[in-house]
This record gives C-alpha cells, sequence and structure tokens, in this order.
C-alpha cells in the first residue's frame, strides 16, 4: 500500500513539475540558421512566450566561438561600456519590446567575422533560459573545393559545388557555371526548370552535370578531355528569389598530354635541323658546289615534315581552319624551295614535275572542297566555279607542256619562235586565270562564310594557294643575283622553319602557363612570314623578266645598228617592230 502511495505522490510532483515548466521562462530562437550577405543588415530572434518584468531582467549576447559581449541588458538599461569594440553602433536591441518577452537583436553591416554561433541568455530572479542562434555568410550555402584541383591535359576532372542541405531544392531557380577569363566570364551552362543548357561552344560534349545528385544539392560539374585553356577559375552561381551566392573552383598545373609533348619535340628537332645545316648548305650554295645533295635535301624535308605533323598534332587545341592552313603550308614548302633551289637549272625537267606536282595538289584541293561544300549543303550547283577552274588548269598546263615539248624537239627557227610564243602566252593565260578564280574564290568565301574568324582565315589560304600556283608556272630564272637568291631559298628553307617552331614552342608554353592562348590564331605568324618569303621570290622573277628583256632590246638595237652601219639599205629592211630572233639554245621562251 505504501508502494502505491508513493507512487502516486510522486507522479502528481511530476505533472506539477511539468507544468511549473510550461509556464516559466523558456526561450526559443529560429529552428534553423540564418542566412545574411556581407553588408546587409539581419535581425536575431531570441523571444519567450511569457512577459517578464523588468526589475531583476538581465539579457545577454554572446557569441559562441570567442564569448564577446555582443550587447547587455541590465537593471533596466542597455550596457554599452560593457560591449566588445566589434559591435559597438553595430548591435540593436528593442528596450520596448524586451518586456513582452522579445530579446532580439538587429545586426547591421554583417562581416565576415559575424559569422557562427550567437547565445541569447535571459535571466531573472528566480530562473534562466538560453538559445542559440547560427549565422552563415550566404556564400557559405554554396561550398566548393578547399584546395586547387590538379590534372593533366586529356584527363577528366570534377569542379565540386555543392548547396547547403538547410537550403531545399525547390528554392534553388538557377545554377551557372563560369569560367573567369581576362575581359569577362565565360558562360559554360545554367541549370534551370530541371533542365541543363550548354552555352559555350568549347565545352560542348566535354562538360555535365551529375543529374541524378541535383535533389541533393550536389551541382558538380564534370568536364571531360581537359584542355590547356581550361586553367583558371571556374565559379558556380546559384541563384533563389531573395539572394545569390556563388563559389570558386580553381583548376592549375595542367600537365601536357602526349601529342603535346610530341608538339615540343618536333619542334625542337626542326629547330635544331634548320639551325644545324643552315651554315654548311650556305657555304655550299655559296660555292656553288655540286656536292651535298643529301644535305640539302634533309634541309628541304626533314624539318618542314617536322612542322607539318606539329601542325597536324595541334588540332586538339587550335581551329579547323588554323590547322589546315598552317598544316597546307608546311607541306606545300618544301615544293616551292624546290622552286627556289638556286642550282635548279641543272635539272631541267624538274620544273614540270615540280609545277605538274603543285597544280595537281592545287586541283584536287579544289575538288575535295567542291564536294564537301556539296555534300554540306546538299546542293553542287553552289561551288560550280570550282571543278570548271580545276578543268580549265589542267587543260591549260597541259598544253603548255605540250609547246614546251616541241619546243626542245623542233629546232626550225620559224617553230620554235611560234612555239615559244604560244607557251608564253599559255603560261600568262593559266596565270590569268588562277588569279580570276582567286578572285572569285575569295568573294565566295566572303559572301557565305558566317563566322567571321573563319571566314578571314579561309580568305587568306585562298589567296595565297592562288598565288603560290601562279608562281609555280614561271619556269625558273637562269640567271639571278647570287646572293639575294640564296638568302630568299635560305629565308625559306631555314628562316620560316624558325619561326614555327618557336611560335609552337612559345604559345603552347604559354597557354599551359597562363590557361589562355596568347594568339588567338596562329596564321597571323604563319601566313604573313609565308607571304614575304613567296614574294620575294617573285619579285625575283619579276626582276629576271625585266633583266631579260632589257637585254633583248639592247641586242636587237645593236643588231640593228651593225646592220646599217655595213649596209645603210638595210635600215630600210630591218623594222623595230620585228626583233632579230636569238638563238634557240640559249634563249629562254618563258617571261
Amino acid at each position: 500500500m505504501f508502494h502505491v502511495l508513493w507512487g502516486m505522490y510522486m507522479s502528481l510532483f511530476l505533472v506539477l513539475l511539468f507544468a511549473v515548466g510550461c509556464n516559466g521562462l523558456h526561450v526559443q530562437g529560429p529552428s534553423g540558421p540564418l542566412v545574411a550577405q556581407l553588408g546587409d543588415t539581419v535581425l536575431l530572434p531570441c523571444f519567450s512566450q511569457i512577459h517578464l518584468p523588468l526589475e531583476g531582467l538581465q539579457v545577454e549576447w554572446r557569441k559562441a566561438d570567442s564569448e564577446s559581449l555582443v550587447i547587455l541588458f541590465q537593471q533596466g538599461e542597455i550596457r554599452p561600456d560593457l560591449q566588445s569594440q566589434s559591435f559597438r553602433d553595430r548591435v540593436h536591441l528593442f528596450p520596448d519590446e524586451i518586456s513582452k518577452g522579445n530579446f532580439s537583436i538587429l545586426l547591421n553591416n554583417v562581416v565576415r567575422n559575424d559569422t557562427g554561433v550567437y547565445r541569447c541568455k535571459v535571466s531573472t530572479t528566480q530562473e534562466s533560459s538560453e538559445t542559440e542562434v547560427e549565422l552563415k555568410d550566404i556564400e557559405d550555402l554554396v561550398k566548393g573545393a578547399d584546395h586547387a584541383i590538379f590534372a593533366s591535359v586529356g584527363e577528366e576532372v570534377i569542379l565540386n559545388c555543392s548547396v547547403d542541405s538547410n537550403l531545399p531544392a525547390h528554392m534553388i531557380e538557377e545554377v551557372s557555371w563560369k569560367k573567369r577569363s581576362q575581359d569577362q566570364d565565360d558562360l559554360i551552362l545554367f541549370f534551370q526548370d530541371n533542365e541543363v543548357f550548354l552555352s559555350h561552344e568549347s565545352y560542348q560534349e566535354r562538360a555535365e552535370l551529375f543529374i541524378p545528385e541535383i535533389p541533393k544539392g550536389n551541382f558538380s560539374l564534370k568536364v571531360k578531355n581537359v584542355k590547356l585553356e581550361d586553367k583558371g577559375e571556374f565559379i558556380c552561381e546559384v541563384h533563389t528569389s531573395d539572394w545569390s551566392a556563388h563559389t570558386t573552383v580553381v583548376l592549375q598545373k595542367l600537365g601536357f598530354s602526349t601529342s603535346q609533348i610530341l608538339i615540343l619535340v618536333l619542334c625542337f628537332i626542326a629547330l635544331q635541323l634548320s639551325v644545324g645545316l643552315c651554315v654548311p648548305v650556305f657555304i655550299l650554295l655559296k660555292n656553288k658546289a655540286t656536292s651535298g645533295k643529301v644535305m640539302h635535301a634533309s634541309l628541304i624535308l626533314c624539318p618542314n615534315i617536322c612542322i607539318f605533323v606539329a601542325f597536324i598534332l595541334w588540332s586538339t587545341d587550335g581551329s579547323l581552319i588554323e590547322i589546315v592552313t598552317c598544316s597546307t603550308v608546311s607541306i606545300l614548302r618544301p615544293l616551292m624551295l624546290m622552286k627556289t633551289f638556286p642550282h635548279l637549272d641543272r635539272f631541267p625537267s624538274l620544273h614540270i614535275v615540280l609545277s605538274s606536282t603543285i597544280l595537281t595538289i592545287f586541283n584536287l584541293a579544289e575538288l575535295s572542297v567542291y564536294i564537301l561544300i556539296g555534300i554540306s549543303t546538299n546542293n553542287f550547283t553552289t561551288a560550280w566555279y570550282l571543278p570548271l577552274e580545276a578543268v580549265i588548269h589542267a587543260v591549260a598546263w597541259l598544253s603548255m607542256i605540250f609547246l614546251l615539248r616541241c619546243n626542245r624537239c623542233q629546232k626550225q627557227r620559224c617553230h620554235f619562235v611560234k612555239r615559244g610564243i604560244g607557251y608564253v602566252c599559255c603560261t600568262v593565260i593559266t596565270a590569268a586565270l588562277i588569279i580570276t578564280f582567286g578572285v572569285l574564290c575569295v568573294y565566295y568565301v566572303n559572301l557565305h562564310m558566317e563566322n567571321d574568324k573563319d571566314r578571314a582565315g579561309y580568305m587568306a589560304l585562298t589567296a595565297f594557294l592562288h598565288v603560290l600556283s601562279t608562281i609555280s608556272l614561271f619556269k625558273h630564272p637562269k640567271h639571278l643575283p647570287d646572293l639575294p637568291h640564296i638568302l630568299i631559298y635560305m629565308f625559306g628553307a631555314v628562316g620560316l622553319n624558325i619561326v614555327n617552331s618557336i611560335t609552337l614552342i612559345t604559345e603552347l608554353s604559354l597557354k599551359a602557363d597562363k590557361g589562355a592562348p596568347t594568339l588567338q590564331d596562329l596564321r597571323v605568324i604563319v601566313v604573313p612570314f609565308e607571304t614575304i618569303f613567296v614574294s620575294a621570290w617573285l619579285a625575283l622573277q619579276i626582276y629576271h623578266f625585266w633583266m631579260g628583256t632589257r637585254h633583248r632590246i639592247k641586242q636587237n638595237f645593236e643588231d640593228q645598228r651593225e646592220a646599217g652601219a655595213q649596209d645603210p639599205q638595210a635600215m630600210v629592211a630591218l623594222s623595230p617592230s620585228v626583233p632579230k630572233p636569238s638563238d634557240p639554245s640559249e634563249d629562254d621562251p618563258s617571261p
């Protein structure tokens, strides 16, 4: 019986104690962390359901991590003299609301050090209660990697970006990833209305989000096939209806890929071959030595093949038109060097072979472009003039070869002169046709190319190839100044390879260091220097043509003067408009 009564009394005591506790002092705060942006004003709630008399009431706010006093209400007044220096003039209570159970404070001009946990403690003469309020910087809601990320070119990398679990996923309106550049932030992709939209062309099929992880607040970015220009800062921005926050992920120290290492190796090989063979070949040319054929062939072929392969490997870093232009120029340079070789006159049939090869490559390239345009546009009549130009070139060049062979076989004066004039006419006509169609091609590219950068590149390549093809038609000059001829040849064989090698090495090194290309287009360096080489050779051909014409005019004048001295009546028979033909074995019918 005693045990039963004791149990009843204890139960009643606990009920009364609970009732007193419910009606007593109980301080409450927010249900979750508070969020504020730097510089904003934020309210830290702390309240009680009952009214309290001010007599004997004390309200104390402290920052939990440092125990610094935020503000103190004591004996019916605020005590600013005891307040921590960092919170003075920034924290305010509501004195009129304290007796009603509102102990909240207003924190102005939020700074980075204000984030953390705050403790609100309310005391009376009989009891006390406290609660905690956590204040977070809005940037803390979006978390990224706390250290730089390292990767090698060609690998796959994940850039972390996650949203605090206290922020429901349905409140997020938009998430975007950007790549910070020198001028502006380039938008890579953004997530909106449960869909992912890719924006930047260089990240097409290379950047993606983890769709199943998005409801969990995981907006990490996966970047495939990392490139050198990916180095730098990536920004993950999260937007809601009320605020926005971001975090930064740094991708740095990218290692070279296998193809880029091969580019460096090939450039160093081309550089060493060009520099190493420069002096010996120059001495051989200066002394007009007939030996050293292997050395000449090595200088013409090996460095240019290395540069050609290097430009092909550059396709992972450059644009398509950039690679097509630079590699085409590099593979055509050996043919041009053979055309400008100072002792090419020792191989009379080589001119026909070289010119035929260049024109064949040119015509095949035109037919390939015509087929590609027809397939891409599904209309093979768009670029009708390309196959027409190829057919006209082939017919004109075969006619020139036929007339040239007849010149060598027929020794009669009349037939030789007529066929020589025919050869010159065919050369001039074919050159004029190439230039005319070149102008049409440039006009077509300018009219139909939409991308300004690609349009300029194709126009430059088209003009250069037509000029090169025109120059290849003319026979090798027999009488040129030795030193200028050798210097132009050495500039094409050595100087251009040195320029291209240094350009590739420098661009690759700077891109690995800065994460961005220094030159937006390698054609800015490659094509102008190549044009200088071709233009210098054209100037020499013009010089040879002028000197040959001047010599023939002078010779005709002297022949007329000698004939007039021997027979005055011969002056009537001779006419200045009908020059005396020279020896067919010595005269060159080409311009």
